[in-house]
């Protein structure tokens, strides 16, 4: 067990971006650190109304999965509480609180925690990654690491001037989109449902910067050229 007295300032040294935390006890078994929280705000706002919530409807204790401290694994058991939303115009009856920089809704992560499963998963993939992960330690599936990554947002594509179109299939012989390709960076930029001509086309116009199209001899993707980006010099595959 940790002194008492010194829980607090331990987590103000590991956790300095976590502010009204109060820090209940650390408990230390084998490979895991244990650590007992609860939120010390006394309301918290209603994600739907935006009113302020400070009737205490229940408790409840969640735990996260936090950091490695010293070659252990971390987790928060972090007392939540639950709160009336008082405003009758409110669709929403109860909200729990949220802690900033530790807490997300459904996640049994903290958002540090989530960043590093992204990284490895960018790194090495969800199987390679999920080995990797018990070394850290980290307990992360392939499953858990293939989810944080869809979790990130796309990046963004910016401007475009040598564009790639191509189909693909969503379902070979059934379903097929249009797959769009920025051919300087090599990179996707979006993905279109279907692959008609005029979906093709209401893209392009709405990229009048690009000055070049790559693209195989499909008359659908000749005739949306044709159309709104007549313009751009086509390039043709055999």
């Amino acid at each position: 067990m940790v002194p008492v007295g010194e829980e607090q300032r331990i987590w103000d040294l590991v956790w300095p971006d976590v502010d009204g935390v109060v820090v209940d006890g650390v408990e230390v078994v084998e490979d895991t650190v244990s650590i007992d929280v609860h939120a010390g705000q006394r309301a918290t706002v209603c994600p739907a109304c935006g009113m302020e919530a400070s009737r205490v409807h229940s408790t409840y204790r969640r735990r996260l999965a936090d950091r490695p401290i010293g070659g252990r694994r971390v987790v928060l058991r972090l007392m939540v509480r639950r709160f009336f939303c008082d405003n009758s115009a409110c669709k929403r009856r109860t909200v729990a609180e949220q802690v900033e920089h530790l807490t997300t809704p459904y996640r049994h992560r903290t958002p540090a925690v989530a960043r590093m499963v992204q990284a490895i998963g960018l790194a090495v993939g969800g199987r390679a990654g999920a080995r990797l992960a018990n070394y850290l330690p980290l307990r992360a599936s392939r499953d858990v690491i293939l989810r944080e990554v869809r979790r990130l947002p796309d990046p963004p594509s910016g401007q475009v001037t040598v564009l790639g179109i191509d189909e693909f299939a969503f379902r070979r012989g059934a379903t097929y989109g249009t797959v769009l390709i920025d051919v300087e960076t090599r990179r996707p930029i979006d993905l279109l449902l279907d692959r008609i001509a005029d979906t093709v086309a209401g893209w392009l116009a709405e990229h009048p910067e690009i000055k070049v199209i790559c693209r195989d001899r499909c008359s659908t993707f000749s005739q949306a050229a044709a159309r709104a980006a007549p313009e751009a010099v086509e390039v043709a595959d055999r």
